[in-house]
């Protein structure tokens, strides 16, 4: 064998070694460390298709791919408030997309619908005519755009689609107060959980009482909260003045009682009276406030008696 022969044969080798070490990588499964798996985002746009573009700016000179909803992309920069960098394997390319038509398993939520479906649409309109898909309890879609007062743009992974949903039916942990537990926090009676934003007893549909808990879902209305209640299996808006627990970030902080001797009463009423005491509360002992707008009575929830009332906030800190 000539000395030219081996040479190349050498050389050959090297290249071959060289095309299956970057082949074997390629194989490996995409983790934190080897790749962008935990910034893999699904397309979903209601119709048409979303640009790959070479600038950030919506112009149709630079457009250099079509994206469809299910297609996938891999963010490698996430900073821009409108425009992310991707990579799309489709195309083979690196560029900019519109982040407001990108969503991923982090911002999943589950339908919750008392009977029938919830209707995935083409539109932000409530219209027989723009259902592209029907979505039941249980179904769960990731979120791509919340900008809308009622209708998300979703995409639904069990259909394969993107579309708009009415946001009010669904639920489950995602950014802000959506999944947090509250507790229901009344001083007699029930808290009504209600198909709408009013006090009319024609919209109550189930009954709630001191000691319950919901999870919240919408919490962007000024008084009724729109809630689940795993004990009724419903959804629904309920005066979030008698909800409980959480941060005071939300509103609701815990107090610690301190008396110097005997105990604070937890009363029924806003007034200094024997007969109006439910509950003896001393030293040590945590309250969460729900109402402080009077000047001496405030109203909490005890945990320790697992009942609601007012108090004199001159023994609280």
């Amino acid at each position: 064998m000539s000395r030219k022969w081996k040479e190349f044969s050498g050389i050959a080798l090297l290249k071959w070694a060289a095309l299956f070490a970057v082949a074997f990588v390629l194989s490996l499964p995409v983790t934190a460390e080897t790749g962008f798996a935990a910034n893999n985002y699904t397309v979903t746009v209601a119709s048409g298709y979303l640009a790959l573009r070479n600038a950030k700016a919506y112009d149709s000179s630079n457009e250099i791919g079509e994206l469809y909803t299910g297609d996938t992309v891999d963010v490698t920069d996430s900073s821009g408030s409108t425009y992310w960098t991707v990579y799309s394997p489709k195309h083979g390319k690196t560029g900019y997309v519109n982040r407001a038509y990108l969503a991923n398993s982090a911002g999943s939520r589950t339908v919750k619908v008392d009977s029938g479906y919830l209707a995935l649409r083409n539109d932000k309109a409530y219209d027989s005519k723009n259902e592209v898909g029907k979505l039941y309890t249980g179904d769960t879609v990731q979120i791509a755009n919340t900008n809308d007062d009622t209708y998300w743009l979703v995409y639904a992974p069990g259909l394969g689609k993107g579309g708009y949903v009415n946001k009010n039916y669904l639920q489950g942990t995602s950014s802000g107060t959506s999944g947090e537990t509250r507790t229901v926090s009344v001083s007699k009676g029930y808290l009504a959980l209600r198909n709408a934003k009013a006090y009319d007893s024609s919209n109550e549909i189930g009954e709630l009482y001191t000691g319950d808990t919901v999870q919240l879902i919408d919490t962007s209305d000024a008084t009724y909260w729109y809630v689940y209640s795993p004990k009724l299996g419903k959804n629904g808006f309920v005066n979030k003045n008698y909800l409980t627990g959480g941060s005071s970030s939300s509103g609701t902080v815990t107090k610690t009682v301190s008396v110097s001797k005997g105990y604070l009463a937890l009363r029924s009423a806003k007034a200094y009276d024997a007969a109006n005491e439910i509950g003896e509360l001393y030293t040590g002992d945590t309250v969460q406030v729900t109402d402080t707008s009077d000047s001496t009575y405030w109203y909490v929830y005890s945990p320790k008696l697992g009942k609601s009332g007012y108090v004199n906030k001159d023994y609280l800190y």
